[in-house]
Protein backbone atom coordinates (compact mmCIF):
# COMPACT_ATOMS: atom_id res chain seq x y z
CA UNK A 1 0.00 0.00 0.00
CA UNK A 2 2.80 2.38 0.88
CA UNK A 3 4.55 1.51 -2.36
CA UNK A 4 1.35 2.34 -4.37
CA UNK A 5 1.03 5.71 -2.62
CA UNK A 6 4.66 6.50 -3.42
CA UNK A 7 4.08 5.69 -7.13
CA UNK A 8 0.99 7.92 -7.30
CA UNK A 9 2.76 10.83 -5.56
CA UNK A 10 5.76 10.49 -7.89
CA UNK A 11 3.45 10.56 -10.96
CA UNK A 12 1.66 13.71 -9.76
CA UNK A 13 5.00 15.43 -9.10
CA UNK A 14 6.22 14.55 -12.60
CA UNK A 15 3.02 15.95 -14.18
CA UNK A 16 3.44 19.23 -12.30
CA UNK A 17 7.07 19.60 -13.32
CA UNK A 18 6.68 18.45 -16.99
CA UNK A 19 3.33 19.41 -18.67
CA UNK A 20 1.72 17.09 -21.19
CA UNK A 21 2.44 17.70 -24.95
CA UNK A 22 0.15 20.47 -26.31
CA UNK A 23 -0.22 22.25 -22.99
CA UNK A 24 2.50 24.83 -23.78
CA UNK A 25 0.93 25.57 -27.15
CA UNK A 26 -2.46 26.00 -25.52
CA UNK A 27 -1.02 28.46 -23.01
CA UNK A 28 0.79 30.31 -25.86
CA UNK A 29 -2.46 30.79 -27.79
CA UNK A 30 -4.14 31.91 -24.58
CA UNK A 31 -1.38 34.48 -24.03
CA UNK A 32 0.07 32.91 -20.88
CA UNK A 33 3.44 31.82 -22.31
CA UNK A 34 6.46 34.12 -21.98
CA UNK A 35 8.07 34.22 -25.49
CA UNK A 36 11.07 36.19 -24.18
CA UNK A 37 12.34 32.97 -22.56
CA UNK A 38 11.90 30.98 -25.81
CA UNK A 39 13.81 33.20 -28.22
CA UNK A 40 10.60 34.24 -30.10
CA UNK A 41 10.39 30.85 -31.74
CA UNK A 42 6.94 29.50 -32.69
CA UNK A 43 5.58 26.79 -30.42
CA UNK A 44 4.91 23.52 -32.26
CA UNK A 45 2.74 20.84 -30.66
CA UNK A 46 2.25 17.21 -31.61
CA UNK A 47 -1.01 18.08 -33.32
CA UNK A 48 0.52 20.87 -35.44
CA UNK A 49 2.43 20.31 -38.70
CA UNK A 50 5.79 22.15 -38.77
CA UNK A 51 4.91 23.57 -42.20
CA UNK A 52 1.75 25.14 -40.77
CA UNK A 53 3.68 26.79 -37.97
CA UNK A 54 6.27 28.11 -40.44
CA UNK A 55 3.49 29.40 -42.67
CA UNK A 56 1.92 31.27 -39.78
CA UNK A 57 5.31 32.74 -38.85
CA UNK A 58 5.98 33.78 -42.51
CA UNK A 59 2.60 35.51 -42.77
CA UNK A 60 3.35 37.46 -39.62
CA UNK A 61 6.72 38.52 -41.03
CA UNK A 62 5.13 39.63 -44.32
CA UNK A 63 2.51 41.67 -42.50
CA UNK A 64 5.17 43.30 -40.34
CA UNK A 65 7.35 43.97 -43.40
CA UNK A 66 4.48 45.81 -45.10
CA UNK A 67 4.15 48.08 -42.10
CA UNK A 68 7.88 48.70 -41.79
CA UNK A 69 8.56 49.02 -45.52
CA UNK A 70 10.61 45.80 -45.83
CA UNK A 71 10.38 44.12 -49.23
CA UNK A 72 8.45 40.86 -49.56
CA UNK A 73 11.58 39.11 -50.80
CA UNK A 74 13.33 39.94 -47.52
CA UNK A 75 10.36 38.63 -45.57
CA UNK A 76 10.64 35.33 -47.41
CA UNK A 77 14.30 35.04 -46.43
CA UNK A 78 13.42 35.47 -42.76
CA UNK A 79 10.83 32.69 -42.80
CA UNK A 80 12.87 30.30 -44.93
CA UNK A 81 10.15 30.07 -47.64
CA UNK A 82 9.66 32.15 -50.80
CA UNK A 83 7.41 35.13 -50.22
CA UNK A 84 4.11 35.40 -52.09
CA UNK A 85 3.92 38.78 -53.85
CA UNK A 86 0.54 40.44 -53.61
CA UNK A 87 -0.63 42.03 -56.85
CA UNK A 88 -1.88 45.62 -56.61
CA UNK A 89 -5.68 45.90 -56.72
CA UNK A 90 -7.10 46.92 -60.08
CA UNK A 91 -8.05 50.59 -60.25
CA UNK A 92 -11.74 51.35 -60.58
CA UNK A 93 -11.59 53.95 -63.38
CA UNK A 94 -15.29 54.73 -63.05
CA UNK A 95 -14.67 55.85 -59.48
CA UNK A 96 -11.89 58.22 -60.64
CA UNK A 97 -13.19 59.58 -63.95
CA UNK A 98 -16.58 60.36 -65.49
CA UNK A 99 -16.80 57.70 -68.18
CA UNK A 100 -19.92 57.03 -70.28
CA UNK A 101 -20.92 53.52 -71.25
CA UNK A 102 -18.94 52.31 -74.25
CA UNK A 103 -16.43 55.16 -74.03
CA UNK A 104 -13.67 52.93 -75.41
CA UNK A 105 -15.47 52.90 -78.77
CA UNK A 106 -15.54 56.70 -79.21
CA UNK A 107 -13.87 57.40 -82.55
CA UNK A 108 -11.35 60.15 -83.26
CA UNK A 109 -13.26 61.06 -86.39
CA UNK A 110 -16.87 62.22 -86.18
CA UNK A 111 -19.14 65.11 -85.33
CA UNK A 112 -19.11 67.18 -82.15
CA UNK A 113 -21.49 66.35 -79.34
CA UNK A 114 -20.73 69.42 -77.19
CA UNK A 115 -21.46 72.93 -78.41
CA UNK A 116 -18.99 75.78 -78.81
CA UNK A 117 -20.61 77.64 -75.90
CA UNK A 118 -20.25 74.61 -73.61
CA UNK A 119 -16.57 74.37 -74.56
CA UNK A 120 -16.13 78.09 -73.84
CA UNK A 121 -17.85 77.69 -70.46
CA UNK A 122 -15.42 74.95 -69.44
CA UNK A 123 -12.37 77.01 -70.42
CA UNK A 124 -13.70 80.14 -68.66
CA UNK A 125 -14.31 78.15 -65.47
CA UNK A 126 -10.66 77.02 -65.37
CA UNK A 127 -8.76 79.95 -66.90
CA UNK A 128 -9.15 83.56 -65.77
CA UNK A 129 -6.58 85.03 -68.14
CA UNK A 130 -5.78 83.47 -71.53
CA UNK A 131 -2.05 83.73 -72.18
CA UNK A 132 -1.84 82.39 -75.73
CA UNK A 133 -2.68 85.58 -77.64
CA UNK A 134 -6.35 84.94 -78.42
CA UNK A 135 -9.73 84.91 -76.72
CA UNK A 136 -11.69 81.89 -75.55
CA UNK A 137 -14.15 82.33 -78.41
CA UNK A 138 -11.34 82.43 -80.99
CA UNK A 139 -9.58 79.26 -79.80
CA UNK A 140 -12.91 77.38 -79.73
CA UNK A 141 -13.77 78.56 -83.25
CA UNK A 142 -10.33 77.53 -84.51
CA UNK A 143 -10.70 74.00 -83.16
CA UNK A 144 -14.13 73.63 -84.70
CA UNK A 145 -12.91 75.00 -88.05
CA UNK A 146 -9.66 73.00 -88.31
CA UNK A 147 -11.08 69.74 -86.96
CA UNK A 148 -14.28 69.73 -89.01
CA UNK A 149 -12.25 70.30 -92.20
CA UNK A 150 -10.36 67.05 -91.58
CA UNK A 151 -13.33 65.12 -90.17
CA UNK A 152 -11.92 65.05 -86.61
CA UNK A 153 -14.24 65.55 -83.62
CA UNK A 154 -13.61 69.16 -82.55
CA UNK A 155 -14.98 68.84 -79.01
CA UNK A 156 -12.78 65.80 -78.27
CA UNK A 157 -9.69 67.38 -79.87
CA UNK A 158 -10.21 70.50 -77.75
CA UNK A 159 -10.64 68.31 -74.66
CA UNK A 160 -7.24 66.77 -75.42
CA UNK A 161 -5.72 70.25 -75.73
CA UNK A 162 -7.24 71.28 -72.39
CA UNK A 163 -5.72 68.20 -70.77
CA UNK A 164 -2.28 68.76 -72.33
CA UNK A 165 -2.10 72.48 -71.50
CA UNK A 166 -3.99 72.57 -68.22
CA UNK A 167 -6.83 74.61 -69.75
CA UNK A 168 -4.25 76.80 -71.51
CA UNK A 169 -2.62 77.71 -68.21
CA UNK A 170 0.46 75.63 -69.13
CA UNK A 171 3.04 75.44 -66.31
CA UNK A 172 4.96 72.44 -67.69
CA UNK A 173 7.85 72.19 -70.13
CA UNK A 174 5.82 73.86 -72.92
CA UNK A 175 5.37 77.65 -72.74
CA UNK A 176 2.44 79.75 -74.07
CA UNK A 177 4.48 81.39 -76.86
CA UNK A 178 4.99 77.97 -78.49
CA UNK A 179 1.27 77.49 -79.26
CA UNK A 180 1.93 73.77 -78.87
CA UNK A 181 -1.43 72.47 -77.66
CA UNK A 182 -0.89 68.72 -77.83
CA UNK A 183 2.67 68.10 -76.60
CA UNK A 184 4.26 67.74 -80.05
CA UNK A 185 7.91 66.78 -79.67
CA UNK A 186 7.90 66.97 -75.85
CA UNK A 187 9.70 63.95 -74.41
CA UNK A 188 10.49 65.25 -70.92
CA UNK A 189 13.85 66.22 -69.40
CA UNK A 190 13.24 69.88 -70.26
CA UNK A 191 12.77 69.29 -74.01
CA UNK A 192 10.49 72.13 -75.15
CA UNK A 193 9.08 70.48 -78.26
CA UNK A 194 7.62 72.07 -81.38
CA UNK A 195 6.70 75.76 -81.60
CA UNK A 196 4.32 77.68 -83.88
CA UNK A 197 4.06 81.39 -84.52
CA UNK A 198 0.27 81.73 -84.33
CA UNK A 199 -2.57 80.07 -82.48
CA UNK A 200 -4.08 78.89 -85.75
CA UNK A 201 -0.86 77.10 -86.75
CA UNK A 202 -0.75 75.39 -83.36
CA UNK A 203 -4.34 74.16 -83.66
CA UNK A 204 -3.75 73.01 -87.25
CA UNK A 205 -0.64 71.06 -86.30
CA UNK A 206 -2.61 69.33 -83.52
CA UNK A 207 -5.39 68.26 -85.89
CA UNK A 208 -2.89 67.12 -88.52
CA UNK A 209 -1.14 64.94 -85.94
CA UNK A 210 -4.46 63.33 -84.98
CA UNK A 211 -5.11 62.69 -88.67
CA UNK A 212 -1.70 60.99 -88.95
CA UNK A 213 -2.80 58.53 -86.27
CA UNK A 214 -6.29 57.69 -87.51
CA UNK A 215 -6.51 58.06 -91.30
CA UNK A 216 -4.84 57.26 -94.61
CA UNK A 217 -5.95 60.67 -95.90
CA UNK A 218 -3.41 63.46 -96.21
CA UNK A 219 -4.22 66.85 -94.59
CA UNK A 220 -6.31 69.20 -96.73
CA UNK A 221 -4.17 72.15 -95.66
CA UNK A 222 -0.44 72.80 -95.97
CA UNK A 223 1.48 70.39 -93.78
CA UNK A 224 2.97 72.16 -90.75
CA UNK A 225 3.10 69.31 -88.25
CA UNK A 226 6.86 68.56 -88.00
CA UNK A 227 6.22 64.99 -86.84
CA UNK A 228 3.38 64.08 -89.23
CA UNK A 229 5.40 61.87 -91.60
CA UNK A 230 7.11 59.97 -88.81
CA UNK A 231 3.84 59.37 -86.93
CA UNK A 232 1.89 58.49 -90.08
CA UNK A 233 4.48 56.00 -91.35
CA UNK A 234 4.59 54.33 -87.94
CA UNK A 235 0.83 53.97 -87.85
CA UNK A 236 0.72 52.59 -91.39
CA UNK A 237 3.26 50.01 -90.27
CA UNK A 238 1.67 49.06 -86.93
CA UNK A 239 -1.95 49.89 -87.68
CA UNK A 240 -4.10 53.02 -87.58
CA UNK A 241 -5.62 54.15 -84.29
CA UNK A 242 -9.21 55.17 -84.95
CA UNK A 243 -10.45 55.40 -81.35
CA UNK A 244 -9.45 57.72 -78.51
CA UNK A 245 -8.89 54.72 -76.24
CA UNK A 246 -6.08 53.67 -78.59
CA UNK A 247 -4.02 56.71 -77.57
CA UNK A 248 -3.10 55.01 -74.30
CA UNK A 249 0.61 54.08 -74.44
CA UNK A 250 0.89 55.49 -77.99
CA UNK A 251 0.30 59.24 -77.98
CA UNK A 252 1.29 59.43 -74.32
CA UNK A 253 3.07 56.98 -72.03
CA UNK A 254 0.14 56.37 -69.75
CA UNK A 255 -2.58 53.76 -69.39
CA UNK A 256 -5.29 56.28 -68.54
CA UNK A 257 -4.55 59.04 -71.05
CA UNK A 258 -7.74 58.44 -73.04
CA UNK A 259 -9.82 58.25 -69.87
CA UNK A 260 -8.59 61.72 -68.88
CA UNK A 261 -9.59 63.12 -72.29
CA UNK A 262 -13.05 61.54 -72.07
CA UNK A 263 -13.43 62.83 -68.51
CA UNK A 264 -12.63 66.39 -69.69
CA UNK A 265 -15.18 66.01 -72.48
CA UNK A 266 -17.83 64.84 -70.03
CA UNK A 267 -17.19 67.95 -67.92
CA UNK A 268 -17.70 69.99 -71.09
CA UNK A 269 -21.08 68.36 -71.72
CA UNK A 270 -22.20 69.34 -68.21
CA UNK A 271 -21.56 73.04 -68.83
CA UNK A 272 -24.33 75.50 -69.64
CA UNK A 273 -24.96 76.15 -73.32
CA UNK A 274 -24.46 79.91 -73.16
CA UNK A 275 -21.62 82.35 -73.73
CA UNK A 276 -19.43 82.91 -70.66
CA UNK A 277 -18.40 86.39 -69.61
CA UNK A 278 -15.29 87.64 -71.42
CA UNK A 279 -15.56 85.05 -74.21
CA UNK A 280 -14.46 87.57 -76.87
CA UNK A 281 -11.91 89.59 -74.92
CA UNK A 282 -9.30 91.36 -77.09
CA UNK A 283 -5.79 89.83 -76.92
CA UNK A 284 -4.23 91.45 -80.03
CA UNK A 285 -1.56 93.28 -78.03
CA UNK A 286 -0.55 90.07 -76.28
CA UNK A 287 -0.50 88.28 -79.63
CA UNK A 288 2.13 90.68 -81.03
CA UNK A 289 4.26 90.29 -77.92
CA UNK A 290 4.14 86.49 -78.20
CA UNK A 291 5.14 86.68 -81.88
CA UNK A 292 8.25 88.69 -80.93
CA UNK A 293 9.11 86.14 -78.25
CA UNK A 294 8.63 83.36 -80.82
CA UNK A 295 11.04 84.98 -83.30
CA UNK A 296 13.64 85.56 -80.59
CA UNK A 297 13.39 82.02 -79.24
CA UNK A 298 13.56 80.44 -82.67
CA UNK A 299 16.75 82.38 -83.46
CA UNK A 300 18.26 81.10 -80.22
CA UNK A 301 17.26 77.55 -81.14
CA UNK A 302 18.81 77.88 -84.60
CA UNK A 303 22.09 79.17 -83.17
CA UNK A 304 22.14 76.35 -80.63
CA UNK A 305 21.48 73.81 -83.41
CA UNK A 306 24.30 75.25 -85.55
CA UNK A 307 26.68 75.02 -82.63
CA UNK A 308 25.59 71.46 -81.94
CA UNK A 309 26.04 70.42 -85.60
CA UNK A 310 29.48 72.05 -85.68
CA UNK A 311 30.59 70.17 -82.57
CA UNK A 312 29.23 66.92 -83.99
CA UNK A 313 31.18 67.45 -87.24
CA UNK A 314 34.37 68.17 -85.32
CA UNK A 315 33.91 65.08 -83.17
CA UNK A 316 33.49 62.92 -86.27
CA UNK A 317 36.60 64.41 -87.90
CA UNK A 318 38.87 64.00 -84.87
CA UNK A 319 39.44 60.24 -85.30
CA UNK A 320 40.19 60.74 -89.02
CA UNK A 321 42.74 63.52 -88.32
CA UNK A 322 44.40 61.37 -85.67
CA UNK A 323 44.55 58.38 -88.03
CA UNK A 324 46.04 60.50 -90.84
CA UNK A 325 48.69 61.92 -88.49
CA UNK A 326 49.67 58.41 -87.39
CA UNK A 327 50.05 57.28 -91.01
CA UNK A 328 52.25 60.29 -91.86
CA UNK A 329 54.45 59.58 -88.82
CA UNK A 330 54.94 55.98 -89.89
CA UNK A 331 55.85 57.02 -93.44
CA UNK A 332 58.49 59.48 -92.22
CA UNK A 333 60.24 56.88 -90.05
CA UNK A 334 63.21 55.12 -91.78
CA UNK A 335 62.64 51.54 -92.76
CA UNK A 336 64.25 48.97 -90.47
CA UNK A 337 67.00 46.80 -92.05
CA UNK A 338 66.04 43.16 -92.61
CA UNK A 339 67.04 40.76 -89.86
CA UNK A 340 69.83 38.40 -90.92
CA UNK A 341 69.10 34.82 -90.26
Amino acid sequence: MNVLKKIICSSVALLLLFPLPGDAAGKARAGTTDFSKQGNRPVITIGDRPSTAVMRNRQAVVLNSEKSGTKCADAGKVSGRPAVRKTAPKRNLNAIYILPKGYKDITIKGKAEATKKQAAQLIAANNRQMGIGCSIGEIVNLYWEEAQREGIRPDMALSQALLETGYFNFGGSVEPWQHNFCGLGTIGNGVKGAAFKTVQEGVRAHIQHLLAYCSHDKPKTKLIDPRYDKAHNLRLQKGLITKWSGLNWTWAMGGEYAEKIVNTHQLMLRCADKEPEGMWKDYKKQQKELEKIYEKKMKEREEANKKYRKNETQNRLKPRVKETAQKETLQQQPAKPPIKK
